[in-house]
């Protein structure tokens, strides 16, 4: 018989994790190693024992779940996650697959069908309802597809454009700026907005946002 699947579960809610304990208690392909109710006691728990599958809510107290996530897979990337939980944002949902989370379950399925994601996931599989993971997957295209334009966008901008970006990444106003490189405040005003027009975005916050993700400093910027 091949050795049972071990679980630990994080929950905020002390009588429901212990309930579910109990419940998984009859599985006897699964054993319980440990529960926890908090971020702190889900990583100390994950120290302490052997964990093949996590069972996570995303809001633990106000506290984010996701947080155990990144750890349990920096720590152990073949770890599998499987989140239970009542309601989660769109970004959440991504933001938990985009990290490596391959179950989803919500609190009011059956345990069953916890137990048919616990064994999934243990197996390499994903568990994630076909129309959860189809709105995931849109958001992810999305998000490639922004990710792109943008890179594109830093592409098209001239030399004396992204020395005007890096300036703003340097948290730089548009008159230190324009002192910097010798030209008006107008003219910078006009660089920024063909920077925003290029990136696409609709503020120099947004493009600074984007600059930094490019790796663009002001360290190049010199004056002339």
């Amino acid at each position: 018989m091949p050795a049972p699947v071990r679980v630990v579960l994080v929950d905020d809610h002390q009588v429901f994790v212990d309930a579910l304990a109990i419940c998984l208690g009859d599985y006897p392909d699964i054993a319980v190693e440990g529960t926890a109710t908090t971020v702190s006691q889900a990583l100390r728990r994950l120290q302490e024992v052997e964990c093949d599958v996590l069972v996570l809510d995303l809001d633990l107290a106000g506290e984010d779940g996701l947080a155990v996530a990144r750890e349990a897979l920096a720590t152990k990337p073949s770890m599998g996650i499987v989140v239970a939980t009542g309601a989660a944002a769109g970004d959440q949902i991504v933001e938990a697959v985009q990290l490596g989370v391959r179950g989803w379950v919500t609190k009011n399925e059956t345990a069953e069908s916890l137990v048919d994601a616990i064994r999934g996931v243990a197996r390499g599989e994903t568990r994630i309802p076909a129309g959860l993971l189809a709105g995931v997957l849109v958001a992810l295209s999305r998000g490639q597809r922004t990710a792109v334009e943008h890179a594109q966008g830093i592409h098209e901008l001239t030399g004396r454009e992204l020395e005007v970006l890096g300036c703003l990444v340097e948290g730089m106003s548009r008159t230190e700026i324009g002192t910097l490189l010798h030209v008006s405040p107008n003219t910078v005003r006009t660089h920024v907005q063909s920077i925003l027009h290029k990136l696409k975005v609709h503020s120099a916050l947004a493009a600074v946002a984007i600059a930094r993700r490019a790796g663009i400093t002001g360290a190049s910027v010199t004056s002339p």
